[in-house]
């Protein structure tokens, strides 16, 4: 299936047509090289993956608006790919238990699957002095936690966080390279890899919010 192919007598909902632009045996590698299946009988590594992108895709603050949301009826479910909707503690416990690492194989692997793809409709702007260069364009981001309930958390004296550092590459449209640290963690270290190929223009980004 091409990933930008329209099919108008198509019967899924929206978001299983999505969903399987991720080729299910790269999802079952993922899965299989971090056993994020072993020993699980519900809510399995697919479940919590349609349970998350349906949070993402209609923006749902809590688990309890993606439990109610799936749950809307049985045909809709089905459509999914799920037994039952997940419940709210169950989605806690699978978020908490469940390596992020199977996710984050997920990303890289779908990433050079596409690659070529992403690369011929990228929408690079035509910039002569930048012309046949790799631009990248990095960044961080910093989500604040509760460091009572995330103590590996750090980020300020009674403060916790996360922050994801970014490097974007403009020829895909997409990041190539996330990094989640602790909140403390400076921007200048914060991707494991700062070498770059030759011809290659690095952004950095500052954002001033007011």
């Amino acid at each position: 299936m091409g990933l930008f192919k329209r099919n108008k007598n198509n019967n899924r909902p929206l978001i299983r047509q999505i969903i399987d632009l991720v080729p299910r045996h790269i999802f079952q590698g993922c899965i299989s090289q971090h056993q994020t299946d072993k020993g699980v009988f519900r809510y399995r590594t697919y479940d919590q993956f349609v349970a998350q992108t349906f949070g993402q895709l209609n923006k749902c603050y809590t688990l309890e608006d993606i439990s109610a949301g799936i749950a809307v009826n049985k045909t809709f479910i089905a459509g999914l790919g799920l037994s039952q909707s997940p419940a709210r503690s169950t989605m806690s416990d699978g978020n908490k238990k469940r390596s992020y690492k199977v996710f984050e194989s997920l990303y890289y692997k779908l990433l050079r699957h596409y690659e070529g793809i992403l690369r011929s409709k990228g929408q690079s702007a035509i910039i002569e002095e930048v012309k046949h260069k790799t631009i990248k364009i990095v960044d961080s981001t910093t989500i604040s936690m509760c460091l009572g309930l995330f103590n590996r958390a750090k980020f300020r004296t009674a403060k916790g966080g996360l922050k994801i550092h970014t490097a974007w590459d403009d020829s895909l449209c997409l990041p190539d390279l996330i990094n989640v640290t602790a909140g403390r963690m400076a921007d200048v270290k914060g991707h494991p890899n700062r070498l770059y190929p030759k011809s290659t223009i690095v952004i950095g980004v500052t954002l001033i919010l007011p």
